[in-house]
């Protein structure tokens, strides 16, 4: 009778650290992962300049599908950054652009 507590004890204690170690793990992956996270979804007028010029590479390209998802990409961006003139400036010119692709697809 003895034995089989002990076993059972062992086999309790086991179950408890496995999970302990379990939670300890997924903790930290979470946390790495929120940080490389963080890191890669920096908004700044740089990346929406690049945005914007692969828009306009893929409009060269008569692409206009890639050119309208870049530049809706670019729009999201720049409602994120700070207001300012030059963001001003940046979301109209991003909204003529979405303008003059629109009207070269009903031109087709």
């Amino acid at each position: 009778m003895k034995m089989n507590k002990k076993a059972i004890m062992y086999i309790a204690i086991a179950v408890v650290l496995l999970a302990v170690a379990i939670t300890g793990t997924v903790l930290v992956l979470n946390s790495v992962n929120k940080q490389n996270t963080v890191k890669a979804n920096v908004v700044t007028k740089k990346t929406t300049d690049d945005l914007r010029a692969k828009a306009e590479a893929a409009r060269k390209k008569n692409d206009t599908a890639e050119a309208k998802t870049l530049l809706l990409e670019a729009q999201q961006q720049v409602k994120e950054l700070p207001k300012s003139d030059e963001t001003t400036n940046t979301s109209v010119d991003i909204e003529a652009q979405l303008f003059l692709l629109k009207q070269a697809e009903t031109a087709k």
